[in-house]
C-alpha cells in the first residue's frame, strides 16, 4: 500500500484557495462576529469562525469550499448554520499508481446562534471528479470544540487527530478497492442510495430498474469496474449531481433528480452512503 501521507507542491492543488472575503461572499454567516440569535443569554462566548479561519491558517489549511443554510421561513435569521472544508497542500492520499487519489479535508460547522459548537469531520476531495465526500466509521467521529474557553492549541489537537484519522482513510480506501461487489451488492448499496436522498420512504418496489442503472452508471473509465471503491464512488457521484430519474409518487412519471445543495443534506447523505458502502467491507463482517 502506498504512503499515507505525500508531500506537493502548491501546484498539486486539486483547487484553489478561497479568500476570506470569498468565504464570506459564499458563507455570509461565518463573518458575523455578534451572535445571530438575540434570545442568547448574555454570559453567551462567542468564538468565530473568522478566527478559526485565520488559526488553521497557521497551520497549514486553507478554505477551498464555504455555504450556509438557508434561512427557513419564520426563522427571522436566527439560525447561521454554515460550512467550510479546509485543505493542505501537504497532505494527500495516494492512488495504486502514486498519483493523488484525494485531498484529506477538515470540514467545519458552525452556527453564531447559541444552538452549536464548533464541529469538525475530516472528509475527502477526488481530484479526479471534483466530488467531495465525508468519510464517517465508528471511528472516526465528528470533533467538537466549544465557543467558551475556545483556544489555540485545542485546535492544534484537533487538526493531529484528524490527521492520525486521514490514516485510518487510506486503510479504508485499499480495502475499498481491494473488495469485489458483485452485481447483486451493487444494485442494494444503489438503492440504499436511492432511499437516503429520498425526502420520504421510498420502498425498495417502487423503485424502477432503470433508476438503479443510472445511479450505478459510470462516467469516466477511473471508476469502472467492480471494486467497492469505484461503485461507491459512481453512485456517489450520481447520487449528489442527481443524475437519475425517479418516478413521481404523484403522478407516477420519470423525472430527473436535482443535484443537492443543501449543506445538512450534503453531510448527512455523505455520511450515510459511507457508512452503507462500509457495510460490505470485511472487516464490517
Amino acid at each position: 500500500m502506498a504512503d499515507t501521507m505525500l508531500s506537493f507542491s502548491n501546484d498539486a492543488l486539486a483547487t484553489r484557495f478561497l479568500t476570506k472575503e470569498e468565504v464570506f461572499k459564499k458563507a455570509p454567516h461565518a463573518a458575523l462576529t455578534n451572535p445571530s440569535n438575540p434570545n442568547v443569554s448574555g454570559r453567551y462566548v462567542q468564538a468565530t469562525t473568522s478566527t478559526i479561519i485565520d488559526d488553521l491558517d497557521k497551520l497549514g489549511w486553507y478554505p477551498v469550499e464555504a455555504k450556509q443554510c438557508r434561512a427557513k421561513a419564520g426563522s427571522k435569521g436566527i439560525r447561521s448554520f454554515h460550512m467550510i472544508a479546509f485543505q493542505n497542500p501537504n497532505v494527500a492520499i495516494a492512488n495504486t499508481d502514486g498519483g493523488v487519489e484525494c485531498f484529506p479535508r477538515i470540514i467545519l460547522t458552525n452556527s453564531h446562534d447559541g444552538f452549536n459548537s464548533f464541529k469538525f469531520m475530516v472528509g475527502c476531495f477526488r481530484t479526479i471528479c471534483s466530488n467531495g465526500l465525508v468519510i464517517a466509521t465508528n471511528q472516526m467521529v465528528d470533533i467538537s470544540i466549544r465557543h467558551m474557553n475556545y483556544d489555540f492549541e485545542e485546535l492544534r489537537q484537533m487538526v493531529a487527530q484528524s490527521l492520525q484519522q486521514v490514516g485510518e482513510q487510506t486503510k479504508i480506501i485499499q480495502t475499498m478497492r481491494d473488495t469485489t461487489l458483485d452485481k447483486a451488492s451493487q444494485r442494494d448499496l444503489a438503492i440504499k442510495a436511492i432511499r437516503l436522498r429520498s425526502a420520504v420512504d421510498v420502498k425498495v418496489e417502487d423503485i424502477e430498474e432503470n433508476t438503479i442503472e443510472e445511479v450505478l452508471s459510470t462516467k469516466r473509465d477511473d471508476d469502472k469496474g467492480d471494486s467497492l471503491w469505484c461503485v461507491f464512488n459512481r453512485i456517489q457521484e450520481n447520487a449528489m449531481h442527481g443524475d437519475y430519474t425517479m418516478k413521481s409518487r404523484t403522478n407516477h412519471r420519470m423525472r430527473k433528480m436535482r443535484p443537492i445543495k443543501s449543506v445538512v443534506k450534503d453531510l448527512s447523505f455523505n455520511k450515510g452512503l459511507f457508512q452503507a458502502a462500509s457495510e460490505y467491507l470485511p472487516l464490517a463482517a
